[in-house]
C-alpha cells in the first residue's frame, strides 16, 4: 500500500516526505524506499501532535497536503485534485467511511484541527468540519474512501490474494 500511494503521489509530481516512528529508524527507512525520498522522524504525541507538527514544518504560503491512512482508491489525480483545491487556498479533507478521514490539506499555517480531537474514532471527520465552520475557514472534501487498517479490510477491498 505504501509502494501504491508514493508512485499516485510522484505520478501527480507531489514531493513526498515519509514520516516515521521509531525515531531511529531513519537507515532502514531510507532502505526501504530509497535516496529520493524525503524521510524525517515523527514528533512523539497522538496524532493530532504529530499532523501539527508535520504542518508546522511545511514551508508556509505553500500547498500542504498529509496523508492519514492507507486506502487503496489513492490515485494520481485524486491527489492532483487535493492540490489544486489547496493550491487556491481552500482546505482540503478525504473523508474516509468511517467518520474520520485519509486527507488533509491547505496552505500553512492551517486552522487548529489537530488539538484535543478524536483520533480514531467516528466522530473525527464530524468535529473537524465543526471547527472549520467555527474559524470561518473555506473547504472542500474529496470522495469518501475505504480506510484498511487490518487483513480483514485488505482482504475486502481484494488487495490481498
Amino acid at each position: 500500500m505504501v509502494a501504491r500511494t508514493l508512485a499516485a503521489a510522484r505520478e501527480a509530481g507531489l514531493e513526498v516526505t515519509v514520516w516515521f516512528t521509531p525515531g531511529d529508524a531513519g537507515p532502514e527507512m531510507r532502505y526501504w524506499l530509497g535516496e529520493n525520498c524525503d524521510v524525517r522522524p515523527q514528533a512523539s504525541g497522538d496524532l493530532g501532535a504529530r499532523l501539527a507538527a508535520a504542518a508546522r514544518s511545511a514551508d508556509a504560503d505553500r500547498p500542504w497536503l498529509a496523508l492519514l491512512g492507507e486506502c487503496p482508491g489513492i490515485h494520481a489525480s485524486l491527489l492532483r485534485e487535493a492540490a489544486e483545491i489547496a493550491e487556491r487556498g481552500d482546505l482540503v479533507l478525504g473523508p474516509t467511511d468511517d467518520g474520520g478521514y485519509y486527507l488533509i490539506g491547505g496552505v500553512p499555517p492551517l486552522p487548529d484541527v489537530f488539538t484535543a480531537m478524536p483520533w480514531g474514532s467516528d466522530r473525527l471527520l464530524a468535529q473537524t468540519r465543526t471547527r472549520l465552520a467555527h474559524v470561518g475557514a473555506s473547504w472542500r472534501e474529496l470522495r469518501s474512501l475505504t480506510l484498511v487498517e487490518t487483513i480483514e479490510h485488505a482482504r475486502a477491498e481484494r488487495l490481498l490474494t
